[in-house]
């Protein structure tokens, strides 16, 4: 029986860390509660043991909050538990316990782990590339056990629902909204299950200044996922001759929203994301890049590694594979068939690595992914039969010519060990040698020579060849102005008069911008570089960086300010006064849209968004009436139209002529799905009473697919059936 209350010293076995993780002290042993990306490296930051026990929180209900989904809020996945199994096997020499709300969850975790640390089981999935599923097997041999590991040596994925709280004196239970810890029949300690928490990284690329050249690397980071210091190894490539080119993005750190910002950029400086393998450190930021990152990923990677990604994202965001392949557009790069893309050209070939990994060389940078280099021991594969000597010309030869090879290394059995021999194999091949994924920025003795020629990749650290591209302040005004939603919807004609016009107001860190509850000053703000924290009644709700925008509401009001504004580090932002904003205002229709805004923010799903982007939401809306029984749209027809029901109600009706469902909530979302998906409506709908409705045009639905990737999966979810109601 639990205990009204948690007896004394209750409080005393709970550690909480950043980010909702909390370490729970029991007599079965250490337990983690949540296991956000990084949570290894706040552990060893804050000299805990990483526990050998975690418990995962429970999925979050379908449509219930924008960006989340199963193991995923907000775009950060809280079942990011790959590190914490190396960490305890390789190096504490322990199987991990998983421990999941229920069977289902621990179905979906087997998927995820068994995909990013195995790969494809099934040899059919590698096509015409069957023989990279052995290589991967011998590049994973770990001697005591004559093999690659599997998960099931390094693991045991267990369920409360199928009796896996049970751990000796130690039970845990799922009561309510709480995990709650019991020994010897007493409550002993109660952890929430709700996670509110805004997630947060360690560690932030300082920003530096960027002199683009004809090539240039900034890197994010050049770490690997062990190293508490460090980020792991996620990096922007700068590859045309004008500073408007937009950069590729090599792989996703985790929290590659805030880190990007921090360097004073947005989701759309980014062309592409080109994805080298599914290993955590390189790609725990691409759920939070597809679903929060206000701008629609293009995705490059082989058709091998992105039918596996569809496989871990839809395990992990418990959705139906073909809905997890709507929220970003994949462009194929695979071995032997270059890939032509806005004047670039890629190419790649499979990394010798424990899964498959992609090598890419786009125009004249290369990047390795975690290749494993090492000369001598391609010889001994081709001499055991795992590489052909076609193979290993290939691995050779993929990188000769190139102008910057950034090469992942760390040593061990699946990575490159940084030797002499090493050194001069690669400087041989590349004008500059950039190594990665790696907290040792030490060169060998025996290297000197090549010194000159070699660098190590560092957070924030940027490289550049060739000749420097001049600095065109205007312009970077410019894409912070196109950068955000709403004022770019203004010709492009407006945002350059625009531009001309706002001021640059340097804020320093932790100073207060703007302040809840005192008056406007009439101006707007637009976030040009740095982080902003927003918080409502002393909570934080969001951060915001670059092309974010915050005053509107206040301006165009003229009332008191809704929320309280801070300077995370130094924050630099453009000034619309009110001559500048009110013209800039009345052109966009803003005043007109406010109403609708305001109502939109009363819709518990939509609230979480800036107001900015509920005002840019409330443009698109088109106001429709409709009298008792007046058809909206019929059965069979194409849709062309989404729907925001604002009052009244509507039954729907299937082909025969019954009546199926009804809804009458205002705020209820229908009838996109027909119109994303371009197929014909399954329902007739029909007004029950005097009803309005707000209508959003294709076109519309297709800006919105764009920009807010997070709240068409809310749409998708719902209309797919996933929440109890039925949906038409």
């Amino acid at each position: 029986m639990r205990s009204a209350t948690p007896p004394p010293g209750a409080s005393e076995r709970l550690r909480p860390l950043p980010n909702s993780v909390t370490v729970v002290t029991t007599q079965a042993g250490d337990v983690l509660v949540n296991c956000p990306p990084e949570t290894l490296k706040f552990l060893i930051a804050s000299a805990i043991t990483p526990p050998a026990t975690i418990l995962l929180p429970p999925d979050v209900p379908p449509g219930s909050e924008l960006g989340s989904s199963g193991f995923v809020r907000r775009g950060i996945n809280y079942a990011s538990v790959e590190f914490l199994i190396y960490f305890n096997y390789f190096v504490a020499g322990r199987q991990v316990r998983l421990i999941t709300v229920t069977t289902a969850q621990a179905r979906r975790l087997q998927t995820i782990l068994e995909e990013t640390i195995n790969g494809p089981s099934d040899l059919a999935s590698y096509g015409a590339f069957g023989w990279l599923q052995q290589e991967c097997a011998a590049v994973a041999l770990y001697p005591p056990l004559g093999r690659a590991p599997k998960l099931d040596d390094m693991a045991r994925i267990v369920s409360l629902e199928a009796g896996g709280g049970v751990l000796g004196p130690t039970t845990i239970r799922l009561e309510g909204e709480s995990f709650v810890f019991h020994e010897a029949g007493a409550e002993v300690a109660r952890v929430s299950t709700r996670i509110s928490e805004l997630a947060m990284p360690l560690v932030l690329a300082p920003p530096r200044p960027l002199q683009r050249q004809e090539v240039t690397l900034q890197f994010i980071g050049g770490s690997n996922g062990f190293d508490p210091e460090g980020i792991t190894t996620c990096f922007l490539a700068y590859l045309g001759p004008t500073v408007e080119t937009q950069a590729t993005l090599f792989d996703a750190a985790a929290y590659v929203y805030v880190r990007l910002s921090n360097l004073g950029l947005s989701t759309s400086h980014i062309a592409e994301v080109v994805l080298s393998h599914l290993h955590e450190d390189h790609l725990a930021g691409l759920p939070e890049l597809i679903l929060m990152g206000s701008h629609r990923v293009r995705l490059v990677t082989s058709d091998l590694i992105y039918q596996s990604l569809l496989r871990v994202l839809s395990a992990m965001l418990d959705l139906p594979r073909q809905d997890v392949a709507a929220l970003f557009d994949h462009v194929p790069l695979n071995p032997g068939t270059p890939l032509e893309l806005d004047g670039r050209r890629f190419e790649a070939i499979y990394a010798i690595h424990s899964i498959p990994t992609l090598a890419v060389r786009v125009n004249d940078v290369c990047y390795s992914g975690d290749m494993r280099y090492d000369e001598e021991w391609f010889d001994e594969l081709v001499m055991g039969g795992v590489l052909s000597e076609e193979r290993r010309q290939e691995l050779v030869r993929f990188a000769e010519g190139v102008s910057v090879l950034v090469q992942d290394v760390g040593g061990g059995t699946i990575h490159s060990t940084i030797t002499p021999r090493l050194l001069e194999a690669l400087t041989a091949k590349s004008q500059r040698l950039v190594l990665a994924h790696t907290s040792t920025h030490r060169l060998p003795e025996g290297s000197a020579e090549l010194a000159s020629r070699i660098e190590f990749a560092a957070s924030g650290s940027v490289v550049g060849l060739g000749a420097p591209l001049p600095d065109d302040a205007q312009i970077e005004l410019i894409e912070t102005i196109s950068a955000c939603p709403l004022f770019a919807r203004l010709p492009a004609v407006a945002r350059l008069a625009l531009a001309e016009q706002v001021e640059l107001v340097p804020i320093a860190d932790q100073a207060v911008i703007l302040h809840e509850g005192e008056p406007s000053d009439g101006c707007a703000y637009i976030v040009h570089s740095g982080l902003v924290e927003i918080s409502i009644g002393g909570m934080q709700v969001r951060i915001l960086g670059r092309g974010s925008s915050i005053g509107e509401r206040g301006a165009i009001l003229g009332d008191t300010r809704s929320s309280t504004t801070l300077a995370r580090g130094a924050v630099t932002l453009l000034r619309l006064r009110p001559e500048v904003f009110g013209p800039a205002a009345e052109q966009l229709g803003l005043r007109a849209a406010f109403a609708r805004a305001e109502w939109l923010a009363e819709v518990p799903v939509l609230r979480e968004l800036p107001w900015a982007n509920l005002l840019d939401l409330a443009l698109d809306f088109q106001p429709r009436q409709l009298a008792p029984d007046e058809q909206l749209f019929v059965c069979g027809e194409p849709g062309y139209e989404g729907y925001l029901l604002v009052q009244g109600a509507l039954r729907f009706i299937d082909e025969d002529g019954a009546t199926i469902g009804e809804i009458h909530e205002a705020g209820e979302l229908f009838g996109c799905r027909a119109a994303l998906y371009r197929t014909p409506h399954t329902t007739t709908a029909l007004a029950s009473a005097p009803t309005t409705v707000w209508t959003l045009p294709t076109p519309a639905l297709e800006r919105l697919n764009l920009l807010y990737p997070h709240l068409l999966m809310h749409l998708r979810v719902v209309e797919a059936g996933h929440k109890p109601q039925r949906r038409p």
